[in-house]
């Protein structure tokens, strides 16, 4: 199966920070430095997933994805923009604000690759597909809401690493409210109804009291944190 291929729009400067590095090692990767030079490479051949880092380029970024969105459709666009930079409305499909860590902006791609190419990730006895919204586990394979599907993929790229709720929270739903988690604790309790052989005992979703939940391998050989 072919690598994603990215289309990563930014700054020439090499001052600031770039993607570019991060997303080399796991994608194959064309860089533009200006709107109108990334609608000619995108016209000569059309990426997977396009990523406007229009932060670094001190712009909004607006006009540069309603342009794309014009003349290349559906194309999955992921827009960062800088904080405070107006309050127009992005017709990106993922709309991300620094500062963020690579591995965040990595996890939007996936999904794109996930519909693109049939992606499935598999950990321990666990495999998800996203574009088929399904989980199989060692007794069975579940049909998840999309919700289920985007929490179960954020466990499964972090085995045995302790998640903050904020953290979750602002993956899951994109907020950083935290004045009423119970939507979260639902969708916890949701989902170990498909992943736990005893939802009341559970053995790979950990509650990690006063942090968040962790997701667990037994015989995995990370280190949780």
């Amino acid at each position: 199966m072919r690598a994603t291929s990215v289309l990563l729009v930014e700054s020439a400067r090499t001052n600031g920070v770039s993607f570019a590095s991060a997303l080399k090692r796991k994608y194959q990767v064309r860089v533009a430095h200006t709107g109108k030079q990334a609608l000619a490479m995108i016209k000569t051949s059309r990426p997977d997933v396009v990523v406007l880092d229009a932060a670094s380029m001190r712009t909004s970024g607006n006009r540069i994805v309603d342009r794309m969105r014009a003349l290349h459709g559906e194309l999955p666009i992921i827009h960062i923009r800088p904080e405070g930079s107006g309050s127009g409305e992005s017709a990106a499909d993922v709309l991300l604000t620094p500062p963020f860590t690579s591995r965040k902006l990595i996890n939007r791609i996936e999904r794109f690759s996930a519909a693109t190419h049939g992606y499935r990730l598999e950990v321990g006895p666990f495999c998800l597909n996203p574009e088929q919204q399904t989980l199989t586990t060692p007794t069975t394979e579940k049909k998840l809401t999309p919700k289920l599907v985007a929490l179960m993929e954020l466990f499964m790229q972090n085995p045995n690493v302790t998640l903050q709720r904020r953290e979750i929270m602002k993956s899951i739903w994109n907020t950083d409210y935290m004045g009423d988690t119970r939507t979260l604790d639902v969708h916890i309790r949701w989902i170990r109804k498909v992943v736990e052989p005893d939802p009341r005992k559970p053995q790979y979703i950990l509650t990690v009291r006063g942090v968040g939940y962790r997701f667990q391998l037994p015989d995995a050989t990370q280190n949780g944190k």
